[in-house]
């Protein structure tokens, strides 16, 4: 196993613990998604506060793929959805970074093809180290009896379309005359969760959330 796989392993120890098939407690701070922050209220307490780091600004959006499950090309019903703006609250939001929100507005169902492909792609390349990881751990300590139920392979290109979770949307701060959108996700099989860094609609980066910052 190489060194990411040993990470993952030792993280899994600590997720399944003397894990058994009993459903675990859920976690209340799991239940909320950035997203859902679109009432007036709540958003006005949340930019006021300290878990707003970033001096952020929120702005509703309604959106028909960038919300719940990863889904399939086949859009959602529309729905408010809450995009953070990075630094807008110090500066207002950019030109640059109004660009990009209307860019990814206008062509949300062709951006969410090439994120979900890329989330996709970047499963099926650590595929191998998690499912090792998991079958290590499983052994050691207990776990699921079907690991596929929670790390599928990819057979028909939709395993992962009600497994991944779309978890906030940040337009970046200005830089080099650009500003990229961050995106988060989470799947069952990692809470260190998915990031992708998008430009012009593509994604220039793929990895733990923290990339989408």
């Amino acid at each position: 196993m190489n060194y990411y796989g040993l990470f993952i392993t030792m993280f899994l120890l600590t997720v399944v613990g003397c894990g058994n098939d009993d459903p675990q407690p859920d976690d209340p701070a799991n239940d909320f998604s950035m997203l859902d922050l679109t009432d007036p209220d709540e958003i006005a307490d949340w930019e006021a506060s300290s878990d707003n780091i970033d001096h952020s600004k929120i702005k509703v959006v309604k959106l028909s793929y960038f919300y719940d499950v990863l889904g399939n090309k086949k859009p959602k019903p529309p729905r408010a959805v809450a995009i953070e703006i990075s630094k807008s609250k110090l500066n207002g939001i950019t030109p640059e970074q109004q660009q990009a929100l209307d860019f990814f507005i206008e062509n949300e169902r062709e951006i969410h093809a090439t994120v979900r492909k890329a989330i996709y792609n970047y499963y099926q390349v650590l595929y191998p180290d998690y499912k090792e990881a998991q079958e290590d751990a499983s052994a050691l300590y207990g776990g699921p009896k079907n690991i596929d139920d929670v790390l599928p392979p990819i057979l028909n290109g939709t395993e992962l379309d009600q497994i991944v979770e779309f978890a906030s949307i940040r337009i970046n701060s200005t830089t080099d005359g650009k500003a990229t959108i961050g995106i988060e996700a989470f799947g069952e099989w990692d809470i260190n969760g998915i990031g992708l860094r998008l430009q012009d609609g593509e994604v220039v980066e793929i990895g733990n959330a923290y990339v989408g910052l």
